[in-house]
């Protein structure tokens, strides 16, 4: 499978901002692709990458270091476009995208929240190890996962 993963830049901005999930959902994740770009240039340790499948970007990606824990990474956003989604390219990507965290990290944690009735990214998740575990700063809208390396 021809999956890779882009820095994104001026050149392939445009593309990343218009890919787009289900309106269901849109419930699950509420921020916007270029909402999150925008959290990048503002901190600039978080690494927003595109997902291509192809010369197509099929997906976004960002990922960057806690500002208060010292000893993980946050999976800030992933999404696959609607178009793209139940052909597990979504799979593929998540295991490139931790690889390469766990190649440029001496981290041995991952964390990343979802909303709680978001169950195919539950069992996603699950499947690469992650476990739920409790932060503090619980929501209804999210929950935690970890996956320590």
């Amino acid at each position: 499978m021809d999956i890779y993963l882009k820095h994104i830049t001026e050149e392939n901005l445009k593309e990343c901002i218009n890919l787009k999930i289900s309106k269901e959902q849109e419930r699950y994740l509420p921020h916007t692709n270029e909402a999150s770009i925008n959290e990048a240039k503002v901190n600039s340790q978080w690494m927003p990458l595109g997902i291509y499948k192809d010369d197509k970007m099929i997906g976004f990606a960002m990922y960057g270091p806690d500002d208060e824990e010292t000893d993980c990474i946050w999976l800030i956003r992933f999404m696959i476009d609607e178009k793209y989604q139940g052909k597990g390219y979504g799979r593929y990507a998540l295991q490139l995208l931790l690889n390469r965290i766990k190649e440029q990290s001496t981290l041995r944690k991952i964390y990343l929240s979802f909303h709680p009735e978001s169950i195919v990214a539950e069992k996603l998740y699950l499947s690469f190890g992650f476990k739920q575990f409790i932060t503090g700063f619980e929501a209804e809208d999210e929950i935690f996962f970890e996956l320590i390396m």
